[in-house]
C-alpha cells in the first residue's frame, strides 16, 4: 500500500502537463502513487503523458483512469477520492508545478501532527518560476478544535487559502465524511473545503514553499473565455448557496455563519477578477453589461 495518493487531472495542458508531471514523478519522497485521470480533452495531452511515463522510473507507480467523456474538475478529484490507495491524498493541478520536497515537507508534518490535513505556502508566478508575482506564505502551527478551520478563519480572520492543491488529506477523514467536490469545470473547490471546514477538528501550516501556482497569459482568447467562466461562476455560486440552505449543515447555526463566510470569500475573489475583465479594452460594451447585470443579480 502507498503512503501518498497524488491525484492530477489531465485535460487540453499541452504545453505545461511535462513540467507538471515531472515535478511530481522527481519527488524525493518514495512511496507515492500517481493517480491520472483523464477527463477526455481534445489535445495530445495524454500522448505526453504516456510518453514520460513510459520512459521514467517510477512510471511503473503511475495509474491512469479515463473517464468516459469530459465531466469537469470536481468530477475528476471525486474519481481519485474514489480510487485513490494511499493512506493520504495530495491534489495538484496539471499546469502548475511542486517542489522536490513537497510530498516529504507534507508528510513528516502530518505524520508528527497526526491532523486531518496539512496545508503549505505557495507561489504565484507568470510563465515561470522566474516571474514571481506573489510569495503566499502561511505560518507554521497546529490547531485542534471542533470545527478547527473554520474558528480559525473566522475569529482570527487570517488568510487561508480555499483551493484544493497543496494540502495533503488523510483519507479515511475524507470519505468518513463524505467530502467531495461539485462536478463543474471551475471553481469546484466551494463545496469540498466548504465541507472540510465543518468536519475537520485539526489542521496544520507549513510556512515552506511546496507549490508553484502559474498565471495563463492574458491573450484576447483567454479574457474572452473568462466573461463566460465568470458568469458560470456566479450562477455556481448561486446553485451552491441554495443547496447549502437547503441540507443540514444549516441546522446549526455556527454553520450558517461559517459556510457564508467561506462563500462570501469565494464570491469577493470572482467579483474582484470579474471587475477586472470589465476594465479590460478587448471586452465589449454589450458584454460588460451582460457581466453588471449578473453581479447585480447574485447581490440581490
Amino acid at each position: 500500500m502507498y503512503k501518498v495518493t497524488l491525484s492530477m487531472p489531465i485535460y487540453n495542458v499541452a504545453p505545461y502537463v511535462e513540467r507538471a508531471l515531472l515535478s511530481a514523478l522527481n519527488q524525493t519522497f518514495e512511496s507515492i502513487e500517481f493517480l491520472l485521470v483523464d477527463d477526455k480533452g481534445t489535445d495530445n495531452s495524454m500522448e505526453i503523458v504516456r510518453r514520460i511515463i513510459k520512459d521514467h522510473p517510477r512510471g511503473k507507480d503511475v495509474r491512469i483512469i479515463e473517464h468516459p467523456y469530459n465531466i469537469g474538475t470536481g468530477a475528476t478529484k471525486n474519481t481519485a477520492i474514489d480510487n485513490a490507495q494511499g493512506e493520504f491524498l495530495f491534489f495538484m493541478d496539471s499546469d502548475d508545478e511542486i517542489t522536490p520536497d513537497c510530498i516529504q515537507l507534507l508528510y513528516d508534518k502530518m505524520k508528527e501532527d497526526n491532523v486531518d490535513f496539512v496545508a503549505g505556502s505557495f507561489t504565484r508566478c507568470k510563465g515561470g518560476r522566474n516571474n514571481v508575482i506573489q510569495d503566499c506564505i502561511l505560518p507554521d502551527l497546529t490547531i485542534r478544535e471542533d470545527k478547527a478551520l473554520a474558528k480559525y478563519y473566522y475569529y482570527k480572520m487570517n488568510v487561508f487559502y480555499v483551493p484544493t492543491w497543496n494540502k495533503l488529506y488523510n483519507l479515511s477523514f475524507i470519505k468518513k465524511n463524505n467530502i467531495r467536490c461539485i462536478s463543474y469545470h471551475i471553481n469546484e473547490d466551494l463545496l469540498f473545503l466548504f465541507r472540510i471546514a465543518l468536519n475537520s477538528h485539526s489542521f496544520s501550516l507549513v510556512s515552506n514553499v511546496t507549490y508553484y501556482y502559474y498565471l495563463i497569459d492574458n491573450s484576447t482568447t483567454v479574457v474572452q473565455s473568462k466573461i463566460g467562466e465568470s458568469i458560470k461562476s456566479i450562477n455556481q455560486y448561486k446553485d451552491v448557496i441554495s443547496a447549502m440552505r437547503l441540507s443540514c449543515f444549516y441546522s446549526d447555526s455556527d454553520y450558517y455563519y461559517y459556510g457564508y463566510l467561506f462563500v462570501d470569500n469565494y464570491l469577493m475573489n470572482i467579483i474582484n477578477i470579474s471587475f477586472s475583465l470589465i476594465k479590460s479594452k478587448m471586452i465589449s460594451i454589450v458584454d460588460k453589461r451582460e457581466m453588471l447585470k449578473y453581479y447585480c443579480d447574485v447581490s440581490s
